[in-house]
């Protein structure tokens, strides 16, 4: 299971409103797809606001972090590339 995947299950287990179900769903909160540059600390503020203290301390606590494997997937994707371009721009 994904770490959105996961997120979203604890957020459905925990009565968060639709609209954070569906930022999770729509990878938001996720460290590779969002266009946020602090995705879990969004998450946090957003679960605080929500009275969702649990979620908010599982997020802090390091439990939605993107897994190694997705990391990888995500560098074999597009970071490669990324990295690479930002070598040449020296």
């Amino acid at each position: 299971m994904s770490t959105k995947e996961k997120l979203v299950k604890e957020l459905e287990a925990n009565n968060a409103p639709e609209w954070m179900v569906k930022n999770a769903r729509n990878g938001m909160y996720d460290d590779f797809e969002t266009t946020l540059p602090t995705p879990l600390s969004q998450l946090v503020t957003d679960c605080r606001k929500a009275g969702l203290v649990d979620v908010a301390l599982h997020a802090m606590r390091g439990d939605f972090d993107a897994s190694p494997e997705e990391a990888e997937a995500w560098y074999q994707r597009e970071g490669k590339q990324l990295l690479s371009s930002r070598n040449e721009i020296k």
